[in-house]
């Protein structure tokens, strides 16, 4: 049975947004506040909570580094320093809703795509890794479409 990597963004991205207040490798504005809803962290992967800590929206590429074509959105982290997501099997904070399995193969070609129940999402995840066409998936909200995070084999 394959077991999954939880990928969260890299660390240095965050500290760079943290300390910039800019989009790395875009320069855009990102912008801090207090949440008043859900948002997810996607560097420690927890939610950011509302009322009590703040936040930094920005631009980011889930292809950065991976993949030639770009495909820039918008991603929160923690204003304060957390950190990174290590943990083995799919984050706790995301099996409450659900979300999009972007799967793909090198060269960004999407080869499956599957909306589960986030309780769910671990076990989708492994089949569709077992599959050697898959080379990564992209976890996505499927109530807001951004990027959470990518899982690879382990």
């Amino acid at each position: 049975m394959t077991e999954i990597r939880v990928l969260p963004i890299d660390e240095q991205i965050a500290k760079e947004v943290r300390t910039t207040l800019l989009a790395p490798g875009y320069g855009h504005p990102a912008w801090n506040d207090e949440t008043a809803g859900t948002a997810p962290c996607r560097l420690c992967l927890t939610m950011i909570k509302p009322g009590e800590e703040r936040m930094i929206l920005f631009t980011y590429d889930a292809f950065e580094g991976r993949e030639e074509l770009p495909l820039p959105g918008p991603i929160f982290v923690h204003e304060r320093e957390c950190v990174p997501y290590a943990e083995t099997g799919f984050p706790q904070s995301f099996t409450r809703s659900p979300v999009v399995l972007d799967a793909y193969r090198a060269g960004r070609e999407l080869v499956a795509e599957k909306r589960v129940d986030g309780v769910d999402a671990e076990g989708e995840l492994t089949v569709l890794l077992e599959r050697p066409e898959i080379d990564y998936v992209h976890v996505r909200s499927a109530s807001a479409g951004c990027y959470l995070f990518t899982v690879q084999r382990r």
